[in-house]
């Protein structure tokens, strides 16, 4: 039964000026294939913010996370000394793969900045969000403190919600790029599907905790076993295998390690809402194998319900074409799910660094008052004059082209604090300390 009206509000990560191309994560099958070509971080900002205008033509509310400054300086410092230039350029020499690790812009993928639950699923009535620790990849883990601040400023004042630190280091948790929440609309009571590996990535303990962290009933949570066999086929998260959007789930055949977990999922939904049918779309290996999903991200695109009710679908070109684009024409004509719209989205940057549309958002349902509550306090939502202002920023301050080896340069590192200092004014947040 909906209890307050729920609009869900898409977050879109946004690239630091060194995006870069050092393949980071072994397990991360693009990422590895493209180590040491030269990136664009230039264009990877520009194709990020025409996601986020993509999301508002069709009636979405989007909002924009910034980025971290990088290199990250205090991981440089725990190893050499001397002022900033003197430290960049003495990692640059002596540790090169540690200044690319220190320089990575992987915070832009913000699906794995937190994971969310709305006030109406939670039984304080709050609105719940988790800092993940990311703490498996030390690229990655050096994120989670700056990302705890950025969120902290952003919902600062905002009624009845919360903001939870990372959970300690031995809880491993790699944020929504685990998890998914079903329901008849935004607005409803939803159930929580939180899928956890078992080779270091997403532990089940931390998904525990956060759904306890979260105050969700037991009926309302579901914890799945990633399938162990597609984790070293390169689905090092459940976005890569799965994904969802209110009432309707669409995932691999092979995607969960238990046979009986997908009617266990259908039950679990039905317990909930036995009048609102859950809509699986269930691809097998026959029409797109684990390897292709992995090379095109099929599953890694968003759903999003538009205005009018009806569902389009934002998948990355890499999808466009073979068996990928026929599984989608398939999704798209068949009336009974109410994905009627496909839309291809060029992320070629985000993508070669294993990075598709579902891992640059987070998902953040707000009732009425909480939404007013952070349009009021900070200058985050995709809007014509907000957008106009970051490209000219991106067009400033972002090099048109790098390579892993441009790293060492201080006058990169110096631009990038000069870009955080004017977005932060821009987008009225506190620069992260």
């Amino acid at each position: 039964m909906v209890s307050d009206h729920m609009q869900e509000v898409i977050f879109i990560g946004l690239p630091g000026p060194t995006h870069h191309y050092g393949g980071l994560s072994l397990d991360n099958v693009a990422a590895t294939a493209n180590r040491g070509s030269r990136s664009s971080p230039r264009q990877a900002a520009l194709q990020v913010l025409e996601l986020a205008r993509l999301l508002v033509s069709l009636g979405l509310e989007a909002a924009i996370l910034p980025p971290q400054l990088r290199p990250q300086v205090g991981l440089l410092r725990q190893h050499f000394s001397g002022d900033d230039d003197k430290v960049i350029a003495q990692a640059a020499r002596l540790a090169p793969e540690l200044l690319e690790k220190a320089s990575s812009a992987s915070a832009m993928w913000v699906a794995n900045a937190a994971t969310v639950a709305p006030a109406v699923d939670c039984t304080d009535g709050k609105l719940h969000i988790s800092t993940a620790n990311l703490f498996t990849h030390l690229h990655r883990r050096i994120e989670a403190g700056d990302t705890y601040h950025a969120l902290q400023a952003i919902f600062k004042g905002t009624p009845q919600c919360e903001v939870h630190p990372p959970l300690f280091s031995n809880l491993h948790d790699e944020g929504a790029a685990n998890h998914m929440r079903l329901s008849p609309s935004h607005s409803d009571v939803g159930l929580h599907i939180f899928v956890y590996g078992e080779e270091g990535r997403q532990t089940l303990a931390a998904s525990q905790a956060i759904a306890a962290q979260h105050h969700l009933p037991e009926r309302q949570t579901l914890f799945l076993r990633q399938n162990p066999d597609i984790i070293r086929a390169g689905v090092f998260h459940n976005d890569v295998i799965a994904v969802s959007n209110e009432q309707v789930l669409l995932a691999h055949e092979k995607a969960y390690a238990d046979k009986e977990d997908m009617a266990r999922l259908v039950e679990a939904y039905r317990a909930l809402h036995p009048d609102v049918p859950l809509t699986t779309i269930i691809i097998t290996e026959a029409e797109l194998s684990v390897e292709e999903a992995v090379g095109t991200y099929l599953f890694n695109s968003q759903i999003v319900t538009k205005p009018e009710g009806a569902m389009a679908m934002i998948a990355p070109i890499e999808a466009g074409s073979g068996k990928a684009a026929a599984v989608l024409e398939r999704i798209r004509t068949d009336m009974s799910n109410p994905i009627d719209e496909i839309v291809y989205i060029d992320l070629r940057q985000s993508m070669r660094n294993g990075g598709g549309p579902a891992c640059l958002r987070l998902r953040v349902p707000m009732n009425v008052a909480q939404l007013s509550a952070v349009k009021n306090s900070v200058n985050v939502f995709a809007d014509d004059a907000l957008l106009a202002a970051i490209t000219k920023l991106i067009e400033t301050y972002y090099p048109q082209e790098l390579s892993p080896q441009d790293l060492g340069d201080p006058v990169l590192y110096h631009q990038g604090k000069a870009m955080m200092v004017e977005l932060s004014e821009v987008m009225r947040l506190p620069l992260l300390p």
